[in-house]
């Protein structure tokens, strides 16, 4: 019998699915802000939870090792990672390399023949980056467990000097053509002695590279390399890693490895930068991306001088093949990969992912778009692209980014203003431009697929927290007016568009205007924003004959979500913003 002063028991806390994901989350140790941006909730939701349901004080109790781990693991499959992030993921790396070095000298007898420094009580080693211990043994062994047979005929082709000297694969997304050549840059150091050098579109995405190469030098032989801007290895070989803007560098010389070409903007110029830095003969040159647009600037660089007549065909580089102009192309699509061993697809999800022809073939199948069917010209989309981390008015890891900054906001819940089949939709959230003609900055982009009327307009409610939202603006056509519908609630001010010819057209000719004139600027990883805008095409209706603007062949889930989402931002603008109607009165 219980006695009447006894303790009642706490109830066991009864979570929501929601609740309970954001638990699942938190003691995998992502961040607040990580988990709110996952579940589309506020940050200050997960603090609430955090701290009524005492999750803290839950994964405290968790081993450390354990926490340590699967957040390095998280952090190592971010494709873009916040500057944040990355010092992060260093620090982690760093604090495993303790630990497990503490643990090998715990469990290693003193007599096992290795020194002991009596005053730190660890095996002196004075040698920075000492990969001594990795042999060509340790690395065969570790690529032939780790890659798939398509990757395995890369490295052959890399071993074959009459190959190797200029290589060029036009690949599929995500079928991990950046881990393995990592891993070849990193054995090739160690193995050769020789410098690498990984050149891409933005410092976040070189750091990649790096992150991927620690974690080999780790995994294979326990060394922990370190260097901010490069890293040097005890053999005399150093790995740079260099963004787009570094042109002016010099002094820099080793393989190359050009990442993501047909992504980026003056691929000439820096075709030429890059050319400099392996003109040693015992250098090869690497170029790999996925197709952007015929229109590209390295386009023909793939293509190869026409009097030579070479042929890109897939049938006729599925395998690779050196042409008469001493470059070795081979292309690699997403059928090349599962052929190829790769498990980690499934096709008929990604078919419903991307229901467009054009939109897969472009995105898994190799297919370049025709820049001439789209309204918006690529050259124009590269130049917008700019290094944010010197927005120093910018911190994406704070609860308010931009402090009491005016943004706007444009919402298209359609995917593309194509209908009620589509299931994407797309959030761009901008600065205010600070003067009359001024710059659109673009600070984050949302995409939400499959979410029901009320998650909408709950990520919606979360970014007019996060930000000092002035103009939101929404499209009512299709599922719209639902959501627009609950967003109005708690945010009465609300723009709605319904979506006309006249309308689209008015849109996709702002917005062209503004961003060939240099007025658009966003970040160099944003990729995604380029294809979506390369997706509008300009169309005539049958009906009434009128010029109007679609996204998609079949009219059915269009990737330009973000594209419309922009130029609902942009339509803030009014189309005479430049006009000078001042009235000036004089005297004389």
């Amino acid at each position: 019998m219980m006695k009447m002063n006894s303790p009642i028991p706490p109830e066991k806390p009864i979570y929501t699915q929601v609740q309970t994901c954001a638990l699942g989350y938190y003691l995998r140790q992502y961040k607040t802000a990580e988990i709110a941006e996952a579940l589309d909730i506020a940050p200050r939701t997960v603090q609430q939870w955090i701290a009524k349901f005492g999750w803290k004080q839950m994964r405290d109790d968790a081993p450390v090792e354990l926490m340590l781990r699967q957040r390095i693991a998280y952090l190592l499959w971010v494709d873009q990672k916040h500057e944040s992030q990355l010092k992060e993921l260093e620090t982690l790396l760093e604090q495993k390399y303790k630990r497990d070095a503490a643990e090998r000298r715990r469990t290693t007898p003193k007599h096992s023949g290795g020194y002991v420094d009596e005053k730190r009580g660890r095996p002196s080693n004075k040698v920075k980056n000492d990969i001594s211990c990795i042999t060509a043994e340790m690395l065969a062994d570790f690529r032939e467990k780790t890659f798939f047979a398509y990757q395995k005929d890369i490295h052959a082709q890399k071993c074959n000097d009459e190959l190797n000297e200029f290589r060029f694969y036009l690949k599929s997304r995500q079928i991990g053509l950046t881990y393995y050549f990592a891993f070849e840059a990193f054995e090739d150091a160690i193995i050769n002695g020789d410098n690498q050098v990984f050149l891409s579109a933005s410092r976040k995405q070189s750091e990649i590279f790096k992150n991927y190469i620690r974690k080999f030098a780790l995994e294979i032989g326990d060394v922990e390399l370190k260097g901010k801007d490069e890293l040097q290895l005890s053999n005399g070989a150093t790995l740079y890693f260099l963004s787009t803007n570094a042109r002016t560098s010099q002094g820099f010389n080793g393989h190359v490895y050009f990442d993501e070409v047909f992504w980026i903007p003056k691929f000439g110029e820096l075709d030429d930068y890059a050319g400099g830095m392996s003109i040693q003969s015992k250098y090869r040159t690497t170029y790999l991306s996925t197709p952007s647009t015929t229109a590209h600037e390295a386009y023909p660089k793939w293509t190869g001088d026409k009097s030579l007549g070479i042929d890109i065909s897939h049938k006729a580089l599925k395998k690779g093949s050196l042409g008469s102009d001493g470059i070795f192309r081979q292309i690699i699509t997403i059928d090349d990969a599962i052929e190829g061993g790769a498990t980690f697809f499934n096709m008929d999800k990604l078919r419903r992912k991307y229901p467009d022809k054009s939109v897969f073939n472009n995105l898994l199948r190799c297919v370049f778009l025709d820049d001439a069917s789209s309204f918006f010209s690529i050259k124009s989309l590269l130049a917008c692209k700019t290094d944010t981390d010197n927005w120093k008015d910018v911190d994406l890891e704070s609860l308010h980014p931009v402090g009491r900054r005016e943004v706007l906001v444009g919402y298209d819940p359609r995917g593309g203003g194509q209908g009620e089949g589509a299931d994407d939709a797309g959030l761009i959230v901008s600065l205010k431009p600070i003067i009359k003609g001024g710059a659109f900055r673009f600070i984050e982009r949302v995409r939400l697929k499959g979410s029901s009327y009320e998650d909408q307009a709950a990520a919606i409610e979360a970014i007019c927290k996060k930000y000092n939202v002035v103009y939101l603006a929404i499209d009512v056509g299709g599922v719209g007016s639902a959501v627009a519908e609950l967003v109005r609630k708690f945010y009465p001010g609300l723009t709605t568009l319904d979506y006309s010819p006249e309308m689209k057209r008015m849109m996709a000719y702002k917005a062209r205007e503004i961003i060939n004139a240099g007025r658009l600027q966003f970040d160099n990883e944003w990729d995604d924003l380029v294809h979506s805008f390369l997706m509008i095409r300009q169309h005539t209706t049958k009906m009434s004959n009128q010029i109007t603007f679609v996204s998609a062949r079949n009219k059915v889930g269009s990737h330009a979500d973000l594209a419309w989402a922009a130029m609902h931002v942009l339509h803030w603008e009014p189309i005479d913003i430049l006009r000078d109607d001042s009235t000036t009165v004089s005297f004389l």
